[in-house]
């Protein structure tokens, strides 16, 4: 698995979940959906802390069964934008607990990776999961593009007149 899987699996679970009878609206949220996404991973390697893939899946699978028990998703006009604020305050919440975690993680595989011979090491390749830096990578990438979107906008008529 990989982080791409991660953000394929995610998508297609909300889109079945929260956009079965919109096909067009999924598609026009589809970016805001991906920053969510990522969110958790970007909140994470901002504080020097990488996670396996498995336990990002578990956070975002935490909130999406959050949001289905608890949340009001009939009155929601856009959902990307309510998914990445239960996101974002999912993280303000429960983020140093996932921090804490994810120390000693990294705590255990470097004592491991210190243990190990430099033969042993070259048959493990990189020891370390990507997937934390990939989708935080992607969170970046996301964000920027929408930032760009909103500078390139046109002016209005009333600015057109000035000049």
């Amino acid at each position: 698995m990989s982080a791409e899987t991660l953000v394929k699996d995610t998508l297609h679970r909300l889109r079945n979940q929260f956009f079965a009878d919109d096909e067009k609206g999924f598609f026009q949220q589809r970016s805001m959906l991906v920053e969510a996404i990522t969110t958790p991973a970007r909140w994470l390697e901002e504080r020097g802390v990488h996670l396996p893939e498995e336990k990002l899946r578990d956070i975002l699978d935490r909130i999406i069964l959050g949001i289905m028990r608890h949340g009001a998703t009939g009155r929601i006009g856009y959902f990307c934008r309510y998914f990445l604020f239960t996101v974002q305050e999912h993280m303000k919440h429960q983020g140093e607990k996932y921090y804490e975690e994810g120390k000693s993680l990294r705590t255990i595989t470097e004592t491991t990776i210190d243990r190990l011979t430099k033969k042993q090491l070259a048959r493990l390749g990189d020891a370390e999961d990507p997937t934390t830096t990939r989708l935080a990578a992607l969170n970046r990438l996301v964000r920027e593009t929408a930032i760009k979107k909103k500078r390139t906008t046109k002016p209005t008529g009333a600015q057109l007149e000035l000049l």
